[in-house]
């Protein structure tokens, strides 16, 4: 519109009148956009001010024209009829409301001083335009006005409107009127604008309510007589009393304010005065309901009510005339009908008042006041609102401002509300006695609570009225009936009266006289102030009597009374006085008198000295008090108090909670700011005493700590005092739980004690050693007879059955007998478990309290109490004879982080707190100690003796402890403590390279946890290595990385130092096996060997010039001590092992020495001429065939030189490979050659065949000793073979492969004799079924362990590594290998193939026959636990075996069915597969061997399957079935027992467990199997039929579908668009999804079985993904049948479009390639495909008739299924056509195979029907739509014939046995 102004300018001077009335009112919209825009376009028309108003002078007539056309109209006249009426009633209320404010807006313009002041301003207008024509156009707007005023009745009919919007433009335009235009209300009757003015109340919408007061205030300042014109009592009062009642309708803040200017404007004759006010303040004061939950809202209420009753009696001379007594009465009735009893009684009764008849009355009756006369006697009762507490206060305190206002005023009015006050107060005190009604007794407390408000009033401000009028009055009236009563609520009155204005509200003069019980007649004048001799009478002679008399429900509010009395003139004399008559002492000498007390008179001293901590000591309570004494702790001191508080606490029977309370207010320090109200010494012998009950519960349990716990905290001599008064188990426990709760309640109190006393840190342990001690009982399981409990709730203990331990074993007559004569001993029991209970509770509390602010005592106590806890940790580790000790560590470690947490402030407390937990005796720790005080060394080797069982298990305890400790603290700050970085290591400024002077490093507890190397529940490797690791990688001078360096010296030195002979002669592969690092028995070279595996593993942490360091090191360790030279040659080959292959490793640049060590980089050359010189030393003595026992060295050499020629565990040609790459030199290769053929002389075997001969000769006994010296040899012997033959095999001879090969025969012959003896050893143990078979089993096992399993692994690596020449080249073909073959390898290379099957077979066998003995598979898990310790080893057989020919197969088949055991080679196979605990190599080794030929046939199923061809399948099907009815369902002894089993794993134990359980892997193993085996016979045969009713009668393929998406995750695998990201569910689904697509594709799960191990989450996916492949190509019906029946739709939609992506389309492929390719077309069918549109059409023609079929399959096939049409058909009828169709439909739905072979399945049904063949009357088709049999079964009756499945099916489903047709018995 702006726009539109600017462009049109001038030319719209011409239309202005007729468009300005519009323009005007546009700017009113109610819409912000439309007004907006109307008025910026008038500011563009008329940018300049003056303009503007010329504009509407000019166009004024029009205007007000244009307003008041829109005034007259109506809904039905504002727009076209045909509009709907909400929509026309909604644009009326808009015009109307919008030219109500147009015209509001222009009476201000033209009447209003807008006018007036532009033209004072610029003097005249423009254009001409002078004053004077503002002066007309003024006079012409208010003519105008006047008209419109009257024609609409001042508006009085648009006002009904019930638009809130349209009525608020009235009350606008009615107050322009009276502004500007108030002639046109007083020319005429005034009653009509009156009546509608004031009339306005009736308006309840508080938008209206803030115009509508502006315009009645307004009117009636101007128009005060308008109050007389309008109707008052009858319509306006009416509609004001409503207004008022409603709370104004929600507008309290707008209207309240308003009221007096309201009350100001009436005239005072217009109103009956008194009768108005009081019905204005009721109907006020109704509305407060409104204003309950709005701050803002009450404030103005009150002040409304407040100023609206002070104006009234300011000027109450307006409304009264009668003289100065009338304007008094006026006053004071105002005062009591208001004041008192409206505003005062509802503050009593909390708003539970009602009006009845215009009377306040109570609910119960107990308030009943005079009614007040009202017009409205037709009032039904209304209940008030219960008024929350805030509002009561500030009810009461505007009570008081009010009364004190009119003290202001006149103070002779306040007797009107006194005397009142009086009145109603003292029958609130009668009614308040015993049985009082609750509402009584809330009355009472309101009465009080405006007590304490009048005191607060007269101690801030200063004011005396309160005391004069009120307070003084009421306690002379009152004391004698309080006193009589004894009522509690109003004792507690007088208290507070007391407490505010002092005992001399009192006439004590009279009540010393008169003995308090004559009333006392009171006036104002009386004196305030009392003698002192009059106030000490009454308080000792009458006031402390009555207050002490005796113990009862009013003691409490006495106590506050007297202690009120108390001034600090007479405080101490008071004090004193109160106390001894309180506890009955008359001196100091108290102890009798504590003993004879009474538990009345305990409780009695508890309340009074809990009134004196929390009243008087209460730094709140000093604002509203009027002493100071009371407030400073040292006047409440008394001799007696502490003797008291001494006695109490020694006091055996302290079982009463009331000394509890006593003890806990007198120590004090519930709160922060602790203040003793006794003395200090006096607080020390409390809680010493409160110490010695704690320890007497403590040393009730039969924990062994506990007892050294007490002795560290009790004094000396106490503790066997202690013993010598030992009370009851309960006793004790109870004076216990009342000792913690006194401290729980005075904790603060200690901080008081802590720079003076050492009992602090005592105390303080004592529960914390009892929360220990009950967990402990609890967690271990220990029969604690005292603390048995541990943080249990009152729930779970409610749930304990108490008395069943006790009635075990008996009958129910017993038991009932038993419960008749025990009912008492029951009652005691729980008695004893309450006890019990509560005492656990309280020292949980008191625990919890304890270590929320135990940092805040001194250092000393700090120190102390951390000290005794970590010497009881110690000992409960160390000493406690509990067999559990794993439970014991990990409570002991939450016990140290607990300890470290609440008493350690920074890291060096931390650190001394460990040292000092750590400190151990001389027995622990085993390997390394710490230094010595001032020792420079780290740490210290310890020599190794024979530990005894004791030493054992402390020493285990001890590495179990320190493992949890690293894992709560981080290992770093348990061994680095707290290290800082320290300079840089170098040769220069060390003497010894590996170890720096670290003296905050705990380098022994490393060394003491590699050597202990496994503990129950944790070992070095997992703990301690990675650590280690990391360390390793620090720069070199880092301080993690010198500690690494020191603990590989501490290594060395110990295994140096300490070893012996080792049995353990590792084969020199890498990388290394933890499994071998297990075989080391030395613990520090164990521990070396693992940490320097780790270090090198990958050259992730060291490298090659690390590795030569650490070599010259140990070279030099050899020649500094000649008695450890021969421990040297037998720990440097486990060191070598490591070392070597990373020195071998050819490299162009060496990397950059590191300091670490003292010299320079050992080159290769260093390294090669140690190696000769150690085969050297090999050279210079015999052969080892021929060495002697006892004479060790040279074997050992040869051990040294061997280990330094590194060979790959897994050997074969990737060994041979690696050697030949290996920097070795040419002297090297000839040396070792040469120390071969030295062993492999004609002189060597001749002498060895000569020893033993001479051996059998001599007849000798051979003793252990030479057995075991023996095996060592040979083992030496075949490690050296093995390095020759990897490194030296280009030049052997003739005679060194006959050497080789001959070793090789009586090796491999030892390790398979070995082997059987031990499966026939099992066979023979599990023959007879007896109890104890696992123990047999197991001592076979343990016999054969003196086999050398080493020389066995030996012996296969040396076949691998022969076997390992047939992947050579021809180029590398040599004239050794030609040798080779002259000495007939071959043959016996197929031996060995069978030697070493026979091996794999033979620990089948072993398993297989153990797992069927009566101990099931715990006893075969004792077999596969013992091929776990040789784990390489049976790898090497695995690798083996899976090169072995099918002859050497075949072979050890025969050979394990033929051996004459109980399970033959299959059950070898699956005992091997189905492992319980399975070698990832053998399971493949197992598997390959059922899924290949020539097992597979007879290995899934008991017998080989024929595979029948599809015609004779046809044809003959049916003769093989039985005439059985269940002939259809086959036996589960059909499939393999150890498969059927897996297979039939119940869906339970399987979808519930983890992905990667045992039982999961069998499952998909034996699935791969079964299916593997399926998918290889031929899909129309006789043995694939069989297998797949198996599938259906036992297989339960929904479930193994079900498990497969378990394993894929269908959400990220359902677009072929996947790539590997780090998610791993996206991993898992792509592996799935290629695996899915792979096995669709070729038809194998071989490449996914192969890939599964190691077994992880990514390989189970993958394995799943590949089975449900395969499924869909060989059993896509069953997957079809159970992806219809799934009720997910989310999962079915994802696995829709996951075989979609990943799966359909190649088997889709595949379909129309096998219908392409086997060109199935005859005479009566042709069969073609379409690729594009996925649709096969069959083209039947036989004789005259014909039709063809189109099968549509969906992209998703085979999930769903296909659509069968028929699109031509000849000579056919209907109902054939449907039955054919149908048939084909079954066919394909039914066939678990291709499409084709379905076609070609029903066109041989189509065949036998022409043929003459009769259809099953139960399916409808002649060949069977599952198994292809034709029915044969015939009714003996109607002659019928059935198929035999579909017959069975009707008697399974029908529940009878007779024919579907004739129904006679079949």
């Amino acid at each position: 519109m702006a726009n539109l102004a600017f462009t049109i300018g001038r030319g719209l001077a011409p239309h202005l009148r007729s468009v300005m009335g519009a323009w005007w009112l546009g700017q009113f919209d109610p819409f912000t956009e439309v007004s907006e825009a109307a008025k910026r376009s008038f500011q563009v028309a008329f940018p300049v001010q003056e303009k503007r108003l010329e504009a509407l002078i000019f166009c004024g007539n029009e205007i007000f024209h244009y307003l008041d056309e829109n005034l007259k109209l109506t809904p039905q006249t504002i727009h076209d009829k045909t509009a709907p009426i909400e929509e026309l009633e909604e644009m009326h209320e808009l015009v109307v409301s919008s030219s109500l404010l147009a015209l509001a807006s222009l009476l201000d313009v033209f009447i209003g001083t807008y006018l007036q002041r532009s033209a004072s301003e610029n003097g005249c207008f423009s254009d001409g335009l002078d004053l004077k024509n503002a002066a007309k156009a003024r006079s012409s707007a208010i003519t105008t006005a006047e008209k419109i005023c009257r024609t609409h009745k001042f508006f009085q009919e648009i006002l009904k409107s019930r638009s809130s919007r349209v009525r608020s433009a009235v009350y606008q335009v009615l107050l322009s009127f009276v502004k500007y235009v108030p002639q046109v209300f007083s020319e005429g009757d005034m009653k009509i604008p009156a009546s509608i003015v004031l009339g306005s109340f009736q308006e309840k919408d508080p938008t209206c309510h803030s115009s509508m007061w502006n315009m009645l205030l307004f009117f009636t300042g101007k128009f005060p007589e308008a109050w007389r014109a309008a109707p008052l009592q009858k319509v306006i009062l009416p509609r004001l009393w409503c207004f008022l009642r409603r709370g104004c309708y929600g507008s309290q803040q707008a209207s309240y304010p308003c009221l007096l200017p309201m009350l100001s404007s009436m005239p005072p004759g217009t109103i009956s005065a008194e009768q108005f006010f009081i019905d204005f303040f009721r109907s006020l004061w109704e509305g407060n309901s409104m204003c309950l939950h709005s701050l803002a809202d009450r404030v103005a209420l009150f002040r409304a009510m407040k100023e609206c009753f002070m104006w009234i009696v300011n000027n109450a001379s307006r409304y009264v005339e009668d003289g100065l007594c009338s304007i008094e009465n006026f006053r004071v009735r105002l005062i009591e009908c208001i004041i008192f009893k409206l505003l005062w009684y509802d503050y009593i009764t909390k708003g539970k008042s009602y009006i009845n008849n215009g009377a306040l009355v109570d609910k119960d009756g107990a308030l009943a006041t005079k009614s007040i006369q009202t017009t409205a006697q037709n009032i039904q009762v209304k209940p008030l609102p219960n008024y929350p507490k805030s509002f009561m206060q500030e009810l009461g305190n505007y009570i008081i401002e009010i009364l004190s206002s009119i003290s202001t005023l006149d103070p002779s009015l306040l007797h009107a509300f006194s005397d009142q006050f009086q009145i109603e107060s003292l029958k609130i005190i009668q009614l308040s006695g015993d049985g009082a009604s609750l509402e009584c007794n809330q009355h009472m407390d309101q009465l009080s609570e405006f007590f304490s408000l009048l005191g607060t009033r007269l101690m801030d401000k200063g004011e005396n009225w309160p005391l004069v009028y009120l307070a003084r009055p009421f306690a002379a009236k009152s004391f004698p009936l309080i006193k009589s009563m004894g009522s509690p609520p109003a004792v507690t009155l007088l208290s507070i009266i007391i407490s505010f204005f002092g005992p001399s509200v009192l006439p004590l003069e009279s009540f010393v006289n008169k003995g308090g019980e004559s009333h006392v007649q009171f006036h104002t004048s009386y004196n305030q102030e009392c003698q002192p001799e009059v106030l000490l009478q009454f308080f000792k002679n009458n006031l402390v009597k009555w207050c002490l008399c005796m113990y009862d429900y009013s003691t409490s509010s006495r106590l506050d009374l007297l202690l009120a009395f108390l001034e600090d003139a007479y405080f101490q004399s008071q004090w004193d006085w109160i106390f001894g008559c309180a506890a009955e002492v008359e001196n100091e000498s108290v102890e009798e008198d504590v003993k004879t007390l009474s538990s009345d008179r305990i409780t009695l001293l508890a309340t009074l000295m809990e009134k004196v901590r929390y009243k008087f000591i209460d730094k709140k309570v000093l604002k509203k008090s009027r002493g100071m004494l009371g407030f400073e702790a040292k006047n409440w001191y008394s001799m007696r108090l502490d003797a008291v508080a001494v006695a109490i606490a020694r006091r055996n029977t302290l079982k009463n909670p009331s000394c509890v309370q006593f003890l806990r207010c007198v120590l004090g320090g519930a709160e922060e700011d602790p203040v003793l109200l006794i003395s200090k010494e006096a607080a020390r012998l409390v809680i010493e005493e409160l110490l010695k009950h704690l320890t007497s519960a403590l040393m009730e349990s039969p924990i062994a700590w506990t007892k050294y716990a007490s002795s560290l905290i009790l004094p000396n001599g106490i503790e066997d005092c202690l013993q010598t008064n030992k009370a009851s188990l309960d006793e004790t426990l109870q004076i216990a739980n009342f000792s913690a709760q006194v401290l729980d309640g005075s904790l603060f109190c200690l901080k008081v004690l802590d720079d003076n006393f050492e009992i602090v840190p005592h105390i303080l342990a004592a529960p914390i050693f009892l929360d220990w001690e009950t967990r402990m009982s609890y967690k271990s399981g220990l029969s604690s007879s005292s603390l048995d409990l541990w943080e249990i709730d009152d729930e779970a203990f409610d749930k304990i059955d108490i008395g069943s331990a006790h009635y075990q074993g008996k009958s129910t007559d017993e038991i009932s007998i038993d419960q008749a004569d025990e009912g008492t001993a029951h009652d005691n029991a729980q008695e004893q478990d309450d006890i019990r209970l509560g005492f656990v509770k309280s020292v949980q509390a008191l625990r919890s309290r304890i270590t929320y602010f135990c940092k805040s005592f001194s250092l000393s106590s700090l120190n102390r109490l951390r000290w005794v806890l970590i010497e009881t940790i110690r000992c409960a580790v160390f000493q406690e004879d509990v067999c559990e000790a794993q439970k014991i560590v990990l409570m002991c470690i939450e016990w140290v982080m607990e300890v470290m947490d609440h008493t350690c402030r920074d890291q060096d407390e931390e650190q001394q707190m460990l040292d000092h937990l750590l400190f151990l005796s001389d027995d622990c720790p085993s390997w390394a100690k710490p230094p010595a005080l001032g020792e420079s060394k780290l740490s210290t080797l310890k020599s190794i003796n024979v530990p005894s069982e004791a030493d054992k298990n402390m020493h285990t305890r001890f590495v179990m402890f320190v493992e949890r400790i690293g894992l709560a603290l981080g290992k770093d700050k348990l061994l680095f403590g707290s290290l800082t970085k320290t300079s840089h290591i170098t040769m220069e400024n060390t003497s010894n390279p590996i170890r720096n002077e670290i003296s905050s490093c705990r380098i022994w507890l490393a060394v003491e946890v590699l050597c202990t190397w496994k503990w129950p529940g944790g070992s070095a490797v997992e703990y301690l290595l990675p650590f280690l690791c990391e360390c390793a990688k620090k720069d070199p001078g880092h301080p993690q990385q010198i500690m690494v360096n020191s603990i590989i010296n501490i290594l060395f030195t110990g295994a140096l130092t300490n070893s012996a002979l080792d049995n353990f002669y590792p084969l020199n592969a890498w990388p290394i096996s933890a499994e071998e690092v297990d075989k080391i028995e030395e613990p520090f070279l164990r521990a070396l060997v693992m940490l320097l595996a780790v270090l090198f593993k990958d050259g992730s942490v060291w490298t090659k010039p690390d590795a030569s360091r650490l070599l010259h090191y140990f070279q030099k360790k050899e020649f500094q001590n000649v008695s450890t030279v021969n421990n040297f040659t037998r720990i440097i080959p486990h060191i070598l092992q490591i070392l070597v292959p990373i020195l071998r490793k050819r490299t162009v640049n060496l990397e950059e020495n590191n300091q670490d060590f003292p010299l320079a980089e050992l080159d290769t050359g260093n390294m090669q001429k140690n190696t000769c010189q150690w085969l050297q030393r090999g050279l210079s003595g015999p052969p080892l065939i021929l060495c002697q026992m006892g004479q060790p060295d040279i074997e050992e050499w040869v051990r040294v030189a061997v280990s330094c020629f590194p060979l790959r565990s897994v050997g074969g040609m990737e060994t041979l490979m690696m050697a030949s790459a290996a920097n070795i030199s040419t002297q090297e290769r000839e040396l070792l050659l040469a120390l071969f053929q030295k062993q492999a002389s004609q002189e060597a075997i001749s002498g060895y065949h000569a020893l033993a001969a001479e051996r059998r000769a001599s007849l000798a006994t051979v003793s252990n000793g030479d057995i075991r010296w023996e095996q060592a040899r040979e083992l030496s012997l075949a490690r050296l073979m093995a390095v020759a033959i990897g490194y030296c095999w280009q030049e052997f001879g003739e005679h060194e492969w006959v050497f080789v090969l001959a070793q090789l025969r009586k090796w491999l012959e030892s390790v398979v004799g070995h082997m059987e003896e031990l499966a026939e050893g099992i066979h023979d143990a599990t023959r007879v079924e007896v109890d104890h078979t696992i123990e047999y089993v197991e001592k076979v096992v343990n016999g054969s362990r003196d086999f050398p399993m080493d020389l066995a692994e030996t012996t296969v690596f040396v076949f691998s590594l022969l076997f390992g020449f047939h992947n050579l080249d021809g180029a590398e073909m040599t004239s050794s290998l030609n040798f080779l073959k002259a000495v007939n390898w071959e043959r016996a290379e197929i031996r060995a193939f069978e030697d070493i099957l026979r091996l794999f077979f033979a620990t089948g066998l072993a398993e297989s026959i153990a797992s069927s003995s009566c101990s099931g598979k715990a006893a075969g898990a004792v077999i596969a636990l013992s091929r776990q310790r040789d784990v390489r080893f049976w790898e090497n057989v695995a690798a083996i075996v899976l090169c072995a020919p099918s002859r050497a197969r075949e072979a050890a088949m025969r050979a394990a069915d033929l051996w004459g055991l109980r399970k033959g080679g299959i059950n070898a196979l699956y005992a091997i597969l189905f492992s319980v605990h399975p070698i990832s190599s053998l399971q493949w080794a197992a598997y390959n061997f059922l899924s290949t030929d020539p097992v597979q046939p007879f290995g899934v199923t008991k017998e080989v399957l024929s595979s029948q061809s599809e015609e004779s399948t046809a044809e003959n099907g049916e003769a093989d079935q039985t005439t059985d009815m269940d002939s259809s369902s086959e036996e589960p002894s059909f499939v393999r027992v150890e498969l059927h089993s897996v297979l039939q794993t119940p869906p339970s134990d399987l979808l519930k467990s983890h992905l990667t359980a045992d039982n999961r892997v069998r499952y998909l193993l034996g699935w791969s199997l079964f299916l593997t085996r399926l998918q290889a016979v031929p899909s129309l045969s006789a043995a694939r039929e069989r297998m797949v009713q198996y599938i259906q009668d036992f297989g339960s393929p929904s479930t193994l579908l079900d498990f497969l998406f378990q394993h894929i995750p269908l959400k990220q695998s359902s677009s072929p668009g996947l790539k590997k990201k780090g998610n791993a569910a996206v991993i898992e689904a792509t592996s799935a999804a290629t695996a899915a697509r792979q096995s669709a594709a070729t038809n194998s799960l071989s490449f996914a079985v192969e890939a599964l191990w190691p077994i992880g989450i990514e390989e189970m996916a993958t394995l799943a993904g590949a089975v449900y492949g395969l499924m869909l190509r060989v059993l896509p019906t069953y997957v079809r049948d159970w992806f219809t029946s799934l009720r997910d739709r989310s999962a079915a939609s994802s696995i829709e479009a996951f075989t979609t992506a990943w799966c359909s389309p190649q088997l889709l492929a595949d379909e129309f390639s096998q219908i392409q390719a086997a060109g199935i077309a005859d005479e009566t069918l042709s069969i073609k495909a379409n690729r594009s549109s996925r649709e096969v059409i069959a083209i039947y023609k036989k004789e005259e008739a014909g039709m063809d079929v189109v099968i549509r399959l969906p992209s998703c096939y085979p999930l769903r299924a296909v659509d069968v049409e028929c699109t031509r058909k000849l000579g056919v009828s209907e109902n054939r056509l449907r039955k054919w169709m149908l048939s084909m439909a079954a066919f394909v739905r039914n066939q678990n195979g291709a499409i084709a072979e379905a076609v070609h399945i029903w066109k041989r049904n189509i065949d036998r029907e022409f043929e003459g063949v009769e259809e099953c009357p139960i399916c409808y088709s002649i060949i069977h739509t599952t198994n292809h049999g034709l029915p044969r079964l015939a009714c003996k009756t109607c002659k019928h014939k059935f198929h035999s499945a579909c017959l069975y099916k009707w008697f399974s489903t029908s529940h009878k046995s007779t024919c579907p047709l004739c129904q006679t018995p079949f």
